[in-house]
């Protein structure tokens, strides 16, 4: 007997969409076990909506994903039965059970009866909580389940297993046993793309002696995307140099316990040592990897843009490239040779002058007034211009006229990135968006948090803040929340990702380094005082600076274990953010009502400081070639170099800003922000040109084209253009 059971929790307790269980039991065993807070709002259609295309004979292949408990429920039809396959691609990826057959006319009367109760339930208990469009495709799918099944012809007959051999050893081989089901025009696309890559078989390891000392049996595709993501974690612990590695290859046992440093490794508990290097076991996973992709499109040329098999190769592709080793300059007489390399993206090249330049001339662009939320938004530059952030309304303008190129905006946040990619929230669903188009790339229910304005692109993952303490992770492609973590006892978090980790501190005292695959929390650093701002990367360790009160320090850690490495107490107020720069980091300010710049060395010990005389602070740091920029909200600077001499300074202009803002440089001029913005010569300090800005700047950006963008707190956004530039020929 085939029934479907859904729970009765949401109806106690409405919310928007309903979360509660789903059981799909046959004679008693429940298939779907595991699925206990699933949205019933997007898998009750959905489930529908498969069993009915499939009783229709449109289509031979439908899935229903169950993102809470990352299951996905397989539905193939075959002839008058329907094959039912519950997949786990968590860790790690495998068949919950063997695929059992149901008949079609059965599965689709325990579809339809559940889904027509939970309809009558929703309209009386949530009616908002299905979408108009949702329930009229429900109502479609009921529809064709009272109907009779037609009866379907057997698809043809499928060609020879396939088998492939380690190329090498170490190496991994693999055999499907069953080929994918041939695609038809009914079954290509995204529906049932798993289908045809559960089909039986086996993968195994081949080392010398031995040419199958492990092998794992069940669909090769789960047993090969468990060890690609195996091989990214072991190829972590090589980089990191940890001594010992223990891991079940593709879940399954025995343990291959690996000794990364003497090259050693054994299975099981009491097996013999055999000789085994893991970056030649990583490549060896990788290229599995590749492997199976290129094996499953030789026997079906339609799976070559089954995003299954796509988001497999690429993974693998990316694994191996991250095994090459860094490539050495040229060597010339013993010395090696400076690589010059052209600008990319966001860099720019220096003014063409014919001589020394003397004066530059910036005429006025346009002007975008009535930006809502000015002071605490956030000025970034795009590729086509401008981006506006701020906590509800993100925009883009065009570089040459001003024109509106994209606008979202949302009741509960907008965060966005410099280059067109934003995610908007409101009361009941999460929009995904990418550059200039109108409509959303993708949308999902949402629970009601805030989000923005930070957004952050790494690894295909989207990351924003939610209240300035939740983090959350998005998917780039499909927007599915892949993880988020809310640190307890903290009011305030600071974002940054660096490597394969985020870097979340708080204001608690916790430094917590998260995996950005899954959300883990791999350490948590318990520091001394109150974190107070975002972590710093510096190589593969993040500097912080920690504060309450009078007490001030920064701290540097490994970003990878969490190993505390040094911690310096400042004798400073108002410290600036700290700027590591080569072998040493910066920090500037205030003691006694004046400005002090204080570099440390790798090790936390203070080689130098030295007065400013800028007045007093908050001061903000920015790098320059051997030397650092130092500007404070009186709109002084003065260039610093890593000897501590300085080099040049110019003195305040107009009333202080409300914050020190960082200086900018673009096409060889740097630009210092204040009442009036300062176009000067980097080297020596001579003022090109002068910009008014007004009292009340907020932000400041330069592009490559040397256009200056001005925001200030009303919410006007300025736009200049260099006019003209002259220089003295010698």
């Amino acid at each position: 007997m085939t029934r479907i059971r859904i729970g009765q929790r949401w109806k106690r307790e409405p919310s928007a969409p309903p979360l509660d269980s789903i059981a799909l039991e046959l004679d008693g065993v429940n298939l779907l076990s595991g699925a206990v807070e699933e949205s019933l709002a997007e898998v009750v259609p959905a489930l529908a909506e498969a069993v009915a295309a499939l009783q229709g004979g449109t289509r031979r292949l439908a899935q229903v994903s169950l993102g809470e408990a990352h299951l996905e429920l397989v539905l193939r039809r075959v002839g008058a039965e329907i094959e039912l396959s519950v997949a786990s691609l968590a860790r790690p990826a495998r068949l919950l059970r063997p695929p059992v057959r149901v008949d079609t006319e059965e599965l689709a009367r325990a579809v339809r009866m559940a889904s027509q109760r939970f309809l009558a339930d929703v309209s009386v208990v949530a009616p908002r909580a299905l979408p108009p469009a949702v329930a009229r495709k429900l109502a479609e799918s009921l529809k064709q389940l009272g109907k009779a099944s037609p009866a379907l012809l057997e698809p043809a007959p499928q060609p020879e297993p396939r088998r492939v051999e380690p190329p090498g050893v170490p190496g991994f081989g693999f055999e499907l046993r069953e080929p994918p089901l041939p695609a038809t025009r009914a079954t290509r696309g995204a529906h049932g793309a798993l289908a045809p890559l559960l089909g039986p078989g086996e993968v195994w390891l081949a080392i010398p002696g031995r040419p199958q000392a492990w092998r794992a049996q069940g669909p090769p595709f789960l047993t090969v995307l468990e060890l690609s993501r195996q091989a990214a974690e072991l190829a972590r612990a090589v980089e990191l140099g940890e001594p010992r590695h223990a891991l079940e290859l593709g879940g399954a046992r025995p343990t291959l316990s690996l000794d990364l440093r003497g090259g050693k490794a054994r299975l099981g508990p009491t097996g013999s040592p055999f000789a085994l290097d893991a970056r030649e076991l990583v490549a060896a996973m990788f290229h599995l990897g590749e492997a199976l992709v290129l094996g499953f499109a030789e026997m079906d040329r339609a799976q070559v843009n089954n995003p299954y098999l796509v988001e497999l190769a690429e993974r693998c592709r990316e694994g191996l490239s991250h095994l090459r080793d860094p490539a050495k300059p040229p060597e010339s007489e013993g010395a090696a040779r400076e690589p010059r390399s052209a600008p990319g993206r966001g860099e720019s090249k220096p003014l063409k002058v014919p001589g020394r330049l003397r004066r530059l001339r910036f005429e006025k662009l346009w002007e975008q007034r009535g930006l809502e939320d000015a002071e605490e938004a956030r000025l970034l530059s795009g590729r086509h211009g401008p981006v506006y952030c701020a906590p509800r309304l993100a925009c883009a303008f065009s570089r040459r006229d001003g024109a509106l190129l994209w606008r979202r905006a949302a009741a509960l946040g907008v965060a966005a990135a410099a280059d067109g990619h934003a995610v908007a929230a409101d009361a009941a669903r999460v929009y995904g968006f990418t550059g200039r188009g109108a409509g959303a790339r993708w949308l999902h229910d949402h629970d009601g948090i805030p989000i923005g304005p930070l957004l952050l692109r790494k690894d295909r993952l989207l990351l924003t803040l939610s209240e300035e303490r939740t983090v959350v992770a998005f998917a780039e492609a499909t927007g599915r929340e892949m993880w988020r973590l809310a640190p307890p006892r903290a009011q305030r978090s600071w974002l940054t990702p660096q490597g394969h980790r985020a870097l979340l501190a708080t204001d608690s005292g916790y430094l917590y380094g998260l995996d950005l695959a899954d959300g883990q929390v791999r350490y948590r650093l318990r520091a001394p005082l109150p974190f107070h701002g975002a972590p710093v990367p510096w190589g593969r360790r993040a500097l912080a600076m920690l504060g309450r009160g009078s007490h001030w320090a920064v701290l540097l850690a490994d970003a990878h274990t969490g190993q505390a490495v040094w911690t310096h107490e400042l004798d400073l107020t108002h410290p600036s953010p700290p700027l590591p720069l080569g072998a040493r980091v910066y920090l500037a300010g205030e003691r006694d009502r004046e400005g002090l710049l204080v570099c440390l060395d790798a090790r936390g010990k203070k080689l130098w400081e030295r007065a400013l005389h800028l007045g007093p602070g908050p001061f903000a740091l920015a790098p320059l070639q051997r030397a650092v920029i130092v500007t404070s909200a009186s709109g002084a600077a003065a260039r610093v170099t890593a000897s501590g001499q300085v080099d040049w300074r110019v003195g305040a202009t107009g009333e202080p800003l409300l914050a020190a803002l960082p200086a900018r440089t673009a096409r060889g001029v740097t630009l210092l922000p204040g009442e009036h913005v300062r176009a000067v010569e980097p080297r020596g300090g001579q003022v090109l040109a002068e910009v008014r800005a007004g009292e009340g700047l907020v932000a400041l950006q330069a592009d490559v084209h040397l256009n200056l963008y001005f925001l200030d707190e009303a919410g006007t956004l300025s736009a200049y253009q260099l006019g003209s530039h002259f220089t003295v020929v010698e």
